[in-house]
């Protein structure tokens, strides 16, 4: 009873956290912009406005996302980032986010495509991990087979981890979405997903 009590404790545990920390650092942002951005509009307006920090925050986040899609921008950016990322702690930090955020939103070649299941370390075991993208024909040619560019993470922390080449037949696709693969591995297996048909085998003559 007491074990069941604290199974259900962990897994509301780890539904909410999520959900509060990412509302929490929305809000923070905004708290943020808000309060910095408030007293100058009220110097060059002479009186306070309501929400105008608000729309405000919301205004650099939309010229953000303009300047990281124009190729001048995202050269400043990426110095920026670059200068940042000398900072010990702020880089452990980042990284760590900067990681799962790219792996979830982005759809560029650098993201998590699909969560896969295959063998390893040895025949029997199975892991769980996220598909980047098809290896280099450089290592076709050496192992004699097509293979599989995958993150493998740790638990409970799924921005740890190793990159790991596996064969193409040798690897499951998994029916089910990155969000559903990452509480899985988040949980330990406490969250496991819905039963869905079509998991297949990838298989290449």
């Amino acid at each position: 009873m007491l074990r069941k009590i604290r199974n259900l404790f962990i897994t509301g545990l780890l539904v909410l956290l999520p959900l509060v920390m990412t509302v929490y650092l929305i809000w923070y942002l905004f708290i943020f912009l808000d309060n910095l951005s408030s007293p100058i509009f009220t110097y060059l307006l002479g009186r306070d406005i309501p929400g105008i920090g608000v729309m405000f925050a919301i205004g650099v986040i939309f010229i953000v996302g303009l300047l990281t899609t124009n190729i001048l921008g995202k050269k400043i950016i990426d110095l920026g980032e670059y200068i940042l990322l000398k900072i010990p702690l702020f880089r452990n930090i980042y990284l760590s986010i900067k990681r799962i955020l790219d792996g979830i939103f982005t759809t560029n070649n650098a993201s998590f495509k699909k969560a896969v299941m295959f063998e390893y370390p040895r025949k029997g075991i199975y892991q769980i991990g996220f598909l980047t993208k098809e290896s280099s024909n450089l290592f076709e040619k050496i192992t004699g087979e097509k293979m599989y560019n995958v993150f493998l993470p740790t638990t409970p922390n799924p921005t740890s981890g190793m990159f790991i080449m596996v064969p193409i037949k040798e690897v499951y696709e998994l029916n089910i979405s990155v969000e559903e693969a990452l509480k899985l591995i988040i949980s330990g297996g406490i969250l496991s997903p819905a039963e869905k048909p079509g998991i297949l085998q990838k298989i290449i003559d």
